[in-house]
């Protein structure tokens, strides 16, 4: 009897389930993505429902700008804006599941922004919203390399600088010392043309 009474506790609550409105889900937090990678906005429904033969359209931003369109069993590119041209898909296998989410292919700094995800039948209506943001990081490690190559043309510029004046004290030394004389004068000839290599050295870094 308790088995039966169980059995029976099931199947209504699945055909409670079966009976109710999808809910249409998208991810919560922010999709980040990389300037050429494909990335997937995740959108399903709950509880899952096979809307293969069902209309799902992707739309981004204010003016709902066709991304992706699937109706009547197929995808529908003539609706899509030129931008995403050849580079978004569904997965028709995740579609019977219920899984409704897009693959975008070769991201493109111009795509971040916020997408939409809707499922409509004759009498559902629903949609939820997908934020998408997008880096370049070829650029982010130019800049790095950038930013390592001058602190590294500063050090040396510094250590030049430090080995100039180290050249003029011992001139002006050696001249105090021996009081001008023709050894004097050779020395400080020899540490000027060194001032002077250590000046072009420094001018070409």
């Amino acid at each position: 009897m308790k088995e039966r009474f169980g059995v029976l506790v099931f199947l209504l609550s699945q055909a409670a389930l079966a009976s109710r409105d999808p809910e249409v889900v998208c991810s919560y937090d922010p999709v980040e993505a990389a300037v050429i990678e494909d990335v997937i906005l995740q959108c399903h429904l709950e509880p899952p429902l096979d809307a293969t033969d069902m209309t799902v359209k992707w739309s981004r931003g204010s003016h709902n700008q066709f991304v992706h369109l699937h109706q009547d069993g197929k995808d529908s590119p003539a609706e899509q804006k030129e931008h995403f041209e050849g580079r978004t898909s569904l997965s028709h296998e995740g579609l019977t599941k219920g899984n409704l989410s897009l693959k975008l292919s070769s991201v493109q700094l111009s795509d971040a922004g916020r997408y939409r995800c809707s499922f409509h039948t004759e009498k559902v209506h629903k949609s939820c919203y997908v934020n998408l943001t997008v880096e370049n990081k070829n650029n982010t490690e130019e800049q790095h390399r950038a930013f390592s190559h001058n602190i590294g043309v500063s050090s040396y510029a510094g250590i030049i600088a430090m080995v100039v004046i180290l050249i003029v004290l011992i001139c002006f030394v050696i001249g105090t010392v021996c009081g001008g004389t023709g050894v004097v004068c050779s020395a400080c000839e020899c540490l000027g043309l060194c001032v002077e290599a250590c000046m072009r050295a420094c001018m070409s870094t």
